[in-house]
């Protein structure tokens, strides 16, 4: 029996690989499936929307959330987490309450599953692991045995809906044992390509694993031959593929450092909407979110526009203080990397910018520098180490980090400072009234200064 939150970690953390040989076991979601069964299924008695993509599936899945919560009760299971693993498990809520004599609006509330809730399902899930762990299938990874539990739970919530973003790819994902009414992939670009192939192409097919028969599809996707693709899997599936800029899209108004207007057309036109997310980035991930209710759910044109101004999503432009100006970004690929660059150049073009930056082994440091040396004024480059759903995950060496800069031709400043918390004070000793912070490259960076 375990007592304390800090052994129900601790259980999961021994799922966490600790080699180069992951987990035992053929390719696949049989496993998956063999530990959902013996919880009963509990993913089958929820009605879900499914959010896969190689950028913004986060965001889409969290501005998804919030429109239904308008309405109904919503669970919502995203990854990775920033600061504590309840995050990857939400209740996403809402109440009325009195804006003046004659009216009222609904007040969203955007929950993590409490300690004493999380060690009760740890309990609850542990007999169901470790007999998965002594089957021919071998331990369940800390990822599946997450996501089983979110669906557990959400069950013994009795959430009207689940909202449930892919971990990785889409085909072989633990999330792909749901049976959703929609499916989305907000775009497809080259990201984990150790895993899920080199070329677009390659990756845009282990993303249309997510496409399910009765499951309406909707996409921002752009490149035509991943537009071909999806269309093609659709068509085998018996399913209407909703593309981004033809049964869909939206009209850009203004974006300022409080949020950004748009209008959307699709089934219904709306125009003049708003939410507090920066950049036209979150304007697609919105435009996105709101086909996918179209297709979904059903709400009115007020439940969608109150639902949109409420939305937060941290680490994703997110202004942290004001005076200096600091905004924590998680972006972690070149598609983000140059949405952000895009993002702060139109927001705040009169700004210098004093770069915080760690980016981890493996993704693609060199166009993501590339993008970043148009902005910064200062560079600090550093570091971190932590244990993550894949094992323990190490950041370049800054070092490394340094000759790509020059080798791209930054003159700016550039300081080496490995320890992340000494980074950022650095940061804010340097600033100046033109200056803003930006740290970014990683989540993983962002989760070592949120609680700072």
């Amino acid at each position: 029996m375990i007592r304390t939150y800090k052994e129900a970690v601790k259980f999961l953390e021994k799922y966490i690989p600790t080699s180069e040989k992951k987990y035992p076991g053929k390719l696949g979601l049989e496993r998956m499936e063999y530990l959902v069964k013996l919880l009963g299924n509990p993913q089958n008695s929820l009605r879900t929307i499914h959010v896969g993509g190689t950028s913004g599936k986060g965001s889409t899945a969290t501005i998804i959330a919030f429109l239904l919560a308008t309405k109904y009760k919503v669970g919502l299971h995203t990854s990775p987490h920033l600061e504590k693993v309840n995050e990857r498990i939400k209740i996403v809520s809402s109440i009325k309450y009195q804006v003046s004599s004659i009216k009222k609006e609904r007040r969203i509330n955007f929950s993590d599953i409490a300690d004493s809730e999380f060690i009760e399902l740890v309990n609850e899930i542990g007999p169901a692991v470790e007999r998965t762990e002594k089957s021919k299938l071998g331990a369940p990874s800390y990822f599946e045995i997450l996501t089983a539990m979110a669906f557990l739970y959400y069950k013994e919530q009795e959430v009207d809906w689940g909202v449930i973003e892919v971990g990785m790819g889409g085909r072989f994902d633990a999330t792909n044992v749901i049976l959703p009414k929609v499916s989305v992939i907000t775009n497809v670009g080259l990201d984990h390509t150790e895993v899920l192939g080199k070329t677009v192409e390659a990756i845009a097919r282990d993303k249309a694993g997510i496409i399910k028969p009765e499951a309406s599809v909707v996409t921002g996707v752009k490149q035509k031959s991943v537009i071909r693709i999806i269309e093609e899997v659709s068509h085998k599936r018996k399913v209407i593929s909703n593309m981004l800029g033809e049964e869909f899209g939206y009209k850009l108004k203004k974006i300022t450092d409080k949020g950004s207007y748009f209008d959307y057309w699709g089934k219904k036109n709306f125009n003049g909407l708003f939410i507090p997310l920066l950049g036209e980035h979150q304007v697609e991930n919105a435009t996105t979110a709101i086909r996918a209710i179209e297709e979904g759910g059903e709400l009115e044109e007020e439940e969608i526009r109150s639902g949109l101004k409420q939305v937060y999503i941290p680490g994703r432009l997110e202004i942290v203080r004001r005076n200096p100006l600091v905004i924590l970004d998680g972006a972690h690929n070149p598609d983000k990397i140059k949405a952000l660059v895009k993002a702060i150049k139109t927001i705040w073009p009169e700004k210098k910018v004093i770069l915080v930056l760690a980016i981890k082994k493996g993704k693609d440091a060199g166009e993501m520098i590339k993008l970043l040396t148009k902005i910064s004024k200062l560079v600090l480059l550093t570091s971190y180490e932590i244990l993550a759903d894949q094992g323990r995950i190490n950041s370049y060496n800054p070092e490394k980090l340094n000759k790509i800069f020059l080798k791209e031709g930054y003159r700016g400043k550039m300081e080496i400072e490995l320890d992340a918390k000494r980074a950022y004070e650095r940061a804010t000793e340097s600033v100046g009234k033109d200056d803003l912070i930006l740290v970014t490259g990683s989540l993983y960076l962002l989760g070592k200064l949120k609680v700072l």
